[in-house]
This record gives C-alpha cells, sequence and structure tokens, in this order.
C-alpha cells in the first residue's frame, strides 16, 4: 500500500486523466445512444423522401413549368447536388446510337440538337438521403444509387422530363 501511495504522489496528473477518461466515455456512451434514433428513423425518412419527390416530379408540366418553379417544387439544383448540362452536354447526354434511335427521340430533344444555346438539362438523384448539413450531406454521392430525373429546359421552360430508376 505504502508503494501505491508513493506511484500515487510521484504522479500528480493521474486524477486529470482519470476524469478525462470518464469524459470521453460518457461522450461515446451519448453519441452511440444520440444516433440509434437517427439510424432507425433513417428509411422512414428515405421513403418519405422518395414519395415527395415523385409527387414533385408529377406536378412539372411540360411546357409550362420554369426552373424558378422547379425550386419551388423542391428541385433545388444546390441542395440536391444536381448536374446542370449545357446545350452541349444536352446533347452528349441524349446521342443516340442509331439514327434511327435518334428519329425515335422526342421532339423537345431533337429541338435541342438544332438549337443548343437554348437549352440545357438538370439531372436531380432520387432521394439521397441526406440530412441538411453534416457529413452525409458534405459526401453524397451526386447521382444516387436510386436513380435520377431529367429536366430538359428549353428558353428557361421544361421541355421534356424523364425519371431513371437504377
Amino acid at each position: 500500500m505504502d508503494n501505491l501511495l508513493r506511484w500515487r504522489d510521484e504522479h500528480h496528473m493521474l486524477p486529470l486523466v482519470l476524469i478525462a477518461s470518464v469524459v470521453v466515455l460518457l461522450a461515446i456512451v451519448a453519441a452511440a445512444l444520440w444516433s440509434r434514433g437517427g439510424i432507425a428513423d433513417t428509411e422512414t425518412r428515405l421513403l418519405a423522401s422518395r414519395i415527395h419527390q415523385q409527387d414533385a416530379y408529377d406536378r412539372v408540366l411540360p411546357g409550362q413549368t420554369s426552373r424558378p418553379q422547379l425550386v419551388q417544387l423542391g428541385f433545388d439544383s444546390a441542395r440536391l447536388k444536381a448536374r446542370n448540362l449545357s446545350g452541349l452536354g444536352v446533347q452528349q447526354y441524349f446521342m443516340p446510337a442509331t439514327s434511327r434511335e435518334f428519329d425515335q427521340l422526342d421532339p423537345a430533344i431533337r429541338a435541342c440538337f438544332d438549337t443548343p444555346d437554348r437549352c440545357s438539362a438538370l439531372i436531380f438523384p432520387i432521394a439521397t438521403p441526406v440530412a441538411a448539413g453534416g457529413f452525409m450531406a458534405a459526401n453524397a454521392a451526386p447521382l444516387g444509387a436510386g436513380g435520377h430525373f431529367v429536366f430538359l429546359l428549353r428558353s428557361g421552360r421544361v421541355a421534356y422530363k424523364t425519371m431513371s430508376a437504377a
């Protein structure tokens, strides 16, 4: 016992190290309990997000919906990490492999091949489970594994829309 007391007197930082260890241990336990609720709700939030996105997609009317209205519907290109394609990007994205497939393209897409300077496209991931801010939002994939929505804009209005499920 005498050796233990002498060792404690020689190591005067021991109480501080023990207190710091207890605080770190409590922080780990609190973080584990806090994240458990977040993990359980992720599937519910993802399903609600997909339903909301599908409803918003259904309300987009080609020829009538403008780019600001897309933002109002929830298709915000900054928040959802959308890809924004210029006229040449639109041509590259929709370029078919054969002339027969080109003839079968939607007229709105073919019109963008004639005047690429008036066309652009927005490609949104479908329901990526990203909370506002935090690690997941900063590291989300640009196109989610669940597919994507494509809006072809001609002179600022949606001319064509499509949805691709993965």
